[in-house]
């Protein structure tokens, strides 16, 4: 697959680079955002992933999540999807493949415009964010250290791939209490890779549909072992 500058610019983005480092080649998590938020949504875990000491780059879904008629979003609270709905509601027939593509042009070209270490890379998605950075690791067209599937669920469809890479670390979190996707989902996606005969492991939280102290220091121990 060939890439070039012109694929940067296929999403908003939000970069943070480690204070005094005068490395260029530093190692990245790539932050995909859940449903209803936006690309600074992540960006403060930044100082608390990897002691501060790795590239983030944060892109943001392009699509709008439409409001109630008559309500008007302030403008630095916009609300952004990963996947569309049609008028009636369900999901776009071929819609979320195509974002998978979109991210698979637009990862390569910001690691090289931001001058990242290639072969140490991780994935960490919420909710919505989540299922995409399943999809990511297991389309095998970017190089992955490691993935972090936060409060989020594991795609049906990813179980007729043939070729999932079980030597990948995975790391599932979720909270007990979680209103938003239920812990069984997370439970149920971790079987099944466990099943698979994937490098997964799970943490559950007693927290709702969030990021809490203990699940970030957690976070930031799994990427530090495989990416620094």
């Amino acid at each position: 697959m060939v890439h070039n500058e012109d694929d940067l610019a296929l999403l908003t983005h939000a970069v943070y680079s480690p204070k005094n480092s005068s490395d260029l080649n530093l190692p990245t998590i790539i932050l995909l955002h859940g449903y209803g938020a936006h690309g600074l949504d992540l960006l403060p875990l930044a100082p608390h992933l990897c002691e501060g000491k790795a590239l983030i780059i944060c892109p943001q879904a392009p699509h709008t999540v439409g409001v109630p008629a008559g309500y008007q979003a302030p403008s630095n609270n916009q609300m952004f999807t990963w996947e569309q709905r049609d008028e009636h509601g369900e999901k776009i027939e071929g819609d979320i493949e195509e974002m998978v593509s979109v991210l698979e042009s637009f990862i390569p070209a910001a690691l090289r415009k931001y001058a990242a270490k290639e072969e140490k890379v991780a994935l960490v998605g919420f909710s919505q964010g989540g299922s995409l950075a399943y999809r990511l690791a297991f389309s095998n067209q970017i190089t992955t250290s490691a993935v972090a599937a936060l409060s989020t669920w594991l795609p049906d469809d990813l179980d007729q791939i043939d070729s999932l890479p079980t030597d990948l670390p995975i790391l599932v979190q979720h909270g007990t209490d979680d209103p938003m996707v239920d812990i069984e989902r997370g439970r149920e996606s971790y079987k099944r890779l466990e099943t698979r005969g994937a490098n997964v492991t799970m943490k559950e939280y007693s927290m709702q549909h969030e990021i809490n102290q203990d699940s970030i220091s957690d976070l930031s121990i799994f990427l530090a072992k495989y990416l620094t």
